[in-house]
């Protein structure tokens, strides 16, 4: 594995007030996005201190049995202190590949996942190998149901079942075979997030009043004290700072599911202004 260390997600002590602090996530792709929103969610938080799921060890493996209390948020494992591992179930994230692996001589038809440089942590249970790779803002979550891809060259294989998997697993097979062929998580195959902007002004607005600010406060900091000088009265900053709230709590209370769904198309927390 790579000693070359991901950008962690936004730290817990990250300044609301600060946009650099955020600029990360503007090329970040929906796992993390999902994640994001979730880790501000108290009952969720509560639920991780519970499930206590282990430090990775010096190879990144996480020995971590399946945990209902996590899996009521769609997570089969998650690690957010010193850097930010979501590890999603299947049924929640359609994107995460299921895989039978097979010990093979490495024909380059083989996929060595101890020796690419993206790979950064698995979780080991009696539900089989999840693996995660990631370059920090996007990822790649393959779980392994029969087999091990750790032994060394595996020949994988996966079944796909319905029109849906017909539609969504290409994607993630492309990705995986552009991943095993050049170490990288392609950019082209990750479209920008059209919705960025707006969700950072969402995160932002979100964390101001955690810390207290009042909406005045936070529309100072989004749009500038003369703008809030300006135009508060008029209720146009204090409409937009409330929708900002409004969207921000419903991806927290669930929504960040509908950010993991590909054919998702109504816009989850959409803020217009």
């Amino acid at each position: 594995m790579s000693e070359e260390k991901p950008e962690p997600g936004i730290s817990p002590s990250a300044d609301w007030r600060e946009p650099e602090h955020y600029n990360p996530l503007l090329n970040s792709d929906r796992h993390c996005w999902a994640g994001e929103w979730l880790r501000r969610n108290p009952a969720f938080l509560a639920d991780l201190r519970e499930a206590r799921c282990n430090p990775p060890d010096e190879f990144g493996h996480i020995l971590c049995d399946k945990d209902c209390r996590l899996s009521r948020w769609g997570v089969r494992c998650c690690r957010i202190d010193t850097e930010m591992s979501f590890f999603w179930l299947p049924e929640c994230n359609p994107l995460v590949l299921q895989v039978e692996a097979k010990p093979h001589v490495d024909t380059g038809n083989t996929f060595d996942c101890r020796q690419c440089p993206l790979f950064r942590a698995v979780v080991r249970g009696d539900d089989g190998q999840h693996l995660l790779f990631s370059d920090g803002a996007r990822h790649l979550q393959l779980s392994v149901i029969e087999g091990d891809a750790l032994t060394g060259p595996a020949l994988l294989s996966c079944t796909l079942c319905g029109l849906k998997d017909f539609e969504i697993k290409p994607l993630t097979l492309q990705r995986l075979c552009r991943l095993a062929r050049s170490g990288r998580l392609l950019k082209s195959l990750y479209p920008p997030e059209r919705r960025a902007r707006r969700w950072v002004e969402m995160l932002r607005a979100f964390d101001g009043a955690e810390f207290g600010a009042s909406q005045r406060d936070i529309a100072a900091v989004l749009y500038g004290d003369r703008a809030v000088r300006e135009d508060w009265e008029a209720g146009f900053l204090r409409t937009r700072v409330q929708r900002l709230l409004s969207g921000a709590r419903t991806m927290v209370r669930g929504g960040y599911r509908r950010l993991l769904d590909p054919e998702e198309k109504e816009r989850p927390g959409r803020v217009k202004g």
